[in-house]
């Protein structure tokens, strides 16, 4: 099974368009079959229009659930740097154990930032967009994930995709925490320092 997280924030869905594309394009990926799904026809409950809430989708060759809840920002203020061996998570699905494994791997740390073959990838949760002193926004070239909000920010122009490297970090001022429902606006990172 696979999953879409959906912002909804007083009511009006955000980047639905890049969530069908990516939805589409998994089941097409892993079943060979075109997903049904209709997000023009999709209405926020009365009890979930007001402040910001988590909309998830839950799908493989059809829709199979979907549901709403409050959302709570996380509060991450230190990542520890981990390897991520072979992990494989292209396609947001719901079985996240591989990333549960490393994200046991902590110490006592908020969340993990992966690497893979000594190039950076994503935390646990988000992709990484890294400022560097002039407020320039990078992305790795490597993540696991392609998440809805990187891929619009890459459109927009915002952020620029390149290759970033565990020994490149230290060249960045900040690194920043993004998915469907964390933007840049929240501000959720870290300085690099906080790296362990």
């Amino acid at each position: 099974m696979f999953v879409e997280t959906i912002k909804v924030l007083n009511g009006c869905f955000y980047n639905l368009e890049y969530h069908e594309k990516r939805a589409r394009e998994t089941a097409m990926a892993c079943f060979g079959r075109r997903l049904s799904w209709d997000t023009a026809s999709m209405v926020v409950p009365e009890g979930a229009r007001v402040g910001l809430v988590k909309c998830r989708v839950v799908y493989d060759t059809g829709i199979r659930e979907v549901t709403f809840q409050p959302y709570v920002m996380r509060k991450i203020g230190s990542l520890r740097l981990v390897d991520g061996g072979n992990i494989d998570y292209r396609y947001k699905a719901t079985d996240r154990s591989a990333l549960t494994a490393l994200l046991d791997q902590r110490a006592g740390c908020d969340d993990i930032l992966i690497a893979r073959d000594g190039r950076i990838t994503d935390t646990s949760f988000s992709n990484v967009v890294f400022e560097d002193a002039g407020g320039g926004l990078y992305t790795p070239d490597t993540c696991l994930l392609k998440g809805t909000r990187r891929e619009s920010l890459l459109d927009a122009g915002i952020i620029r995709e390149c290759p970033i490297t565990v020994d490149d970090i230290r060249r960045f001022r900040k690194v920043l925490l993004v998915n469907a429902m964390i933007g840049l606006e929240d501000g959720v990172g870290v300085l690099t320092g906080k790296i362990i």
